[in-house]
């Protein structure tokens, strides 16, 4: 534990019990040692140790989970949506090794739902790209990604998308950046075709987000579905103040 005696006492025990998770000493899903236990180790009432592990739980690395106790959080993937970035690119930013699985890619005619976000017409094909997206080996979200095949034509054997962006490799071969994009989200259940790749439970939480990305001109350049996992992905958005009346 920090030798800092200017820290109160909980926050020296949350920042202890911190570093070993952070270390892989307390294991994801492994329980936390109890209030009275912590009482007892670092020589605190049970109150100071309440709010050690209450402090835990505030920042994502401690779950409560009823009478049982306090067990190891899975960890998060923390996405800023200030930005345009890619999965990858998120990923690596939190510090864990982004991977893929590539479930299909080919060139098809455009799907009817994909032709008015990506200003097609009926039997212009994309590229679609359906890929399994990983952090540290672990499942945490399924995307369909479709791109129209006359602005990148052979683009599917242009990268191992397994372990490549999608926009590094539009912008390296292609000239292509994307520069702005619009999302939506949605909260929904997993559907039983999900769940088993996501590997959860059919009806566990997860994320639904659409995303149109857009080149400097305003032309699509690729229309994204996507399907995280409720507890493997957090959103953060930084709002600005807007009309002084509110």
């Amino acid at each position: 534990m920090a030798d800092d005696s200017s820290l109160p006492h909980y926050r020296r025990i949350a920042d202890a019990l911190g570093a070993s998770i952070r270390s892989g000493a307390l294991a994801v899903g492994g329980r936390v040692p109890s209030e009275r236990e912590l009482s007892v180790e670092f020589g605190v009432s049970r109150m100071t140790a309440r709010g050690a592990l209450k402090a835990l739980v505030e920042q994502g690395l401690v779950a409560s989970i009823g009478s049982r106790g306090y067990f190891v959080a899975a960890s998060r993937i923390d996405q800023r949506l200030q930005t345009l970035t890619s999965f990858t690119e998120e990923v690596r930013r939190s510090g864990r090794k982004a991977s893929s699985v590539v479930l299909s890619a080919r060139t098809v005619a455009a799907p009817e739902d994909v032709l008015g976000p990506l200003g097609l017409k009926a039997g212009e094909r994309v590229h679609h790209l359906l890929r399994l997206r990983l952090a540290d080996g672990v499942p945490v979200a399924l995307e369909s990604a479709h791109v129209p095949e006359a602005l990148a034509p052979g683009l599917l054997d242009a990268a191992d998308f397994a372990t490549e962006s999608l926009y590094a490799t539009l912008k390296r071969v292609f000239g292509i950046l994307p520069v702005e994009a619009e999302n939506t989200f949605e909260s929904a259940p997993a559907a039983a075709s999900d769940a088993p790749i996501l590997d959860v439970a059919v009806g566990a939480p997860v994320l639904r987000m659409t995303r149109l990305s857009l080149t400097a001109e305003g032309r699509p350049i690729e229309f994204v579905q996507s399907v995280y996992r409720g507890d493997r992905f957090t959103m953060r958005v930084r709002l600005a103040p807007g009309s002084s009346d509110a």
